[in-house]
Order: C-alpha cells, then structure tokens, then sequence
C-alpha cells in the first residue's frame, strides 16, 4: 500500500466515524407514573415542569415532582438543551435564582435512567425524562415524546 493510499483510507475512516457519531439521536421520553390523572404534557408545560414554574400538573391539585438525570449525562444536555430550550450555563443561572429567591424548585437527581424510572414507579405525581424507550414498561406512562 503506497502512502497516499494509507492517508486516504485513514481520512475516509475518519470521516466514516464522524459522521456516524454526529448522527446519533435519541428520543426522549418524559414519563409519569400510570396513576397519575394526567394523560400528556405540552412542551411547554414540560419545559415548566423542568424550569420549576408549573406548580400543578393542568387540571389537577397535584404538584409535579420533577426528576432530573445527572448534569454530567448526554441526556442531561440533550434534554435541556433540545428539549428545555435553555443552554447549560444559563440553567445553572435559572436554578441559582430561583432557589435563592424561594420562586421554584430544582429537580431531584437520579443516577442514571433506570433510577428515574423506579422514581416514578413509586411515586404517582413523580415526572422524568430518560432517553430510552419506555413505551414498553409497566407502571409507567408517557407524557410526552421529542423525536
């Protein structure tokens, strides 16, 4: 193999691992516990749920207890970033406000996905997002997809 043939084979592999990675998406599943009254979210009500500004789920006298997946997780990102609206930075800032004036609340954290899917299970008003279908689990009803 001559060298100009190494170098573009090396450079098409490159290009060939890039472009898969860049393509990775996931969907996001915002989840609930089947009991809770409430069949769907619209995005915005999710993006309040997660802002801490929804302080009852619509139509009921129940408040949402958010669940977060953890600051350093890819769904994390993609879930605030895409979903949420809101850039990482300015969420820290968002968060620090409202917990410093008592307007809102932050999330709890769970430690990966499978945790905010036992969250949920337990609790009937618990809301979280994990990345990986949840159309097939038990116990736990969808509120809202991003694709």
């Amino acid at each position: 193999m001559t060298k100009s043939t190494l170098i573009i084979l090396k450079l098409t592999l490159a290009a060939l691992l890039l472009a898969g990675t860049s393509g990775v998406r996931a969907d996001i599943f915002v989840i609930t516990n089947a009991d809770n009254p409430v069949a769907q979210l619209s995005l915005k009500e999710v993006r309040k749920v997660f802002l801490g500004r929804l302080h009852l789920y619509p139509g009921t006298e129940h408040e949402p207890l958010a669940i977060d997946l953890p600051q350093t997780s890819h769904a994390y990102r993609h879930f605030y970033e895409k979903t949420v609206g809101i850039s990482l930075p300015k969420l820290k800032r968002y968060r620090a406000y409202y917990l410093f004036s008592g307007k809102g609340k932050i999330p709890s954290e769970a430690p990966n996905s499978d945790a905010v899917v036992d969250a949920v299970k337990r609790s009937t008003y618990a809301i979280g997002y994990v990345e990986t279908s949840a159309e097939n689990l038990q116990g736990i009803k969808i509120l809202y997809r991003e694709e």
